[in-house]
């Protein structure tokens, strides 16, 4: 099956009340939001009907929202993108990365956009294709899936 798997890292996030705290997106944030909007409309013009998955931070729904308002599509909130808690082991981090990859595997849809965070992002890409790569915030990330998984785009800073 021929599809495509974009990967954002969470743009800047809001750290002026803590790091702890789900904060959302600094200015600079949303800068960085309006060129990954800007830059996916340029990648699919006609596209219109992509799946949006997001981690339930704050920081990372608001990477999502302008796109998914232009595109008026819902965005599904999913624990298994969220960062890896201090209660988590690394091998239960692992199998929560891991069956989000086998989700995705085995959906139809053609095109799915999600946001996630920088722990997140490195361990997903060693599963699904054995490459692990640190993401910056706001950066992008394309897999397309044929025969198997490929890395096809990978921007650090738009």
């Amino acid at each position: 099956m021929n599809k495509t798997l974009i990967i954002i890292r969470h743009a800047h996030r809001d750290t002026s009340k803590g790091q702890e705290v789900n904060n959302g997106l600094s200015d600079k944030g949303r800068r960085q939001v309006r060129k990954l909007f800007d830059f996916f409309f340029e990648r699919y013009p006609d596209y219109e009907k992509p799946v949006l998955i997001t981690s339930p931070k704050k920081r990372c729904v608001e990477t999502l929202e302008p796109l998914a308002r232009k595109l008026e599509r819902k965005i599904h909130l999913e624990k298994d993108l969220e960062e890896r808690s201090s209660e988590e082991t690394s091998a239960e981090f692992k199998r929560r990365v891991r069956r989000f990859a086998k989700h995705w595997l085995q959906q139809k849809e053609k095109l799915t956009v999600i946001s996630s965070h920088g722990d997140w992002i490195p361990v997903f890409l060693k599963e699904l294709i054995g490459v692990s790569v640190h993401l910056q915030k706001g950066g992008w990330i394309e897999i397309v899936m044929n025969e198997k998984p490929q890395l096809t785009w990978l921007i650090q800073n738009l």
